[in-house]
């Protein structure tokens, strides 16, 4: 009923719906597999196709049409740069959370707030450990050095 033509949806509520109810269901916790190093590639195909679906829908044309101009045309971004919006908020967030938060713990000494520094912490790691770390915490003592060196 939705995607009938004739008495459904208008593209900009189908855009609007997608953008507020679809989308963030979608991304919840990306930010677990989306870092440094994780194999990706699966999801973010995943989530390709699904963006691809929604720019079809919202804008009615015909299948053969040529995916990535029909999303420009629905108004949506690619979905890896919008994965990498969110990843660079995320990684914000860390340097403004309060000091009691066990988070703090894990990270490097000059980020971690007067926590004491929990054993697996990266800094007690060796050269060889922490260039075969993948981890999101790896990422944010990375990112929150950049940001605290500009």
């Amino acid at each position: 009923m939705l995607d009938n033509s004739s008495r459904g949806l208008l593209p900009m509520q189908k855009w609007l719906l997608y953008r507020t109810c679809i989308l963030p269901i979608a991304m919840y916790r990306f930010n677990l597999w989306f870092f440094k190093g994780a194999l990706i590639v699966k999801n973010v195909n995943e989530l390709k196709k699904m963006q691809c679906k929604v720019a079809f829908w919202i804008t009615g044309v015909f299948w053969t049409s040529p995916s990535d101009s029909i999303e420009a045309i629905a108004g949506l971004i690619p979905i890896t740069l919008h994965m990498c919006k969110l990843n660079g908020r995320h990684y914000l967030r860390y340097g403004s959370i309060p000091s009691s938060y066990a988070i703090n713990s894990l990270l490097d000494s000059q980020h971690a707030k007067n926590h004491p520094p929990h054993k697996a912490v990266t800094s007690k790691l060796t050269n060889k450990q922490r260039s075969n770390l993948k981890s999101p915490i790896k990422n944010v003592n990375e990112r929150l050095n950049g940001v605290r060196d500009c």
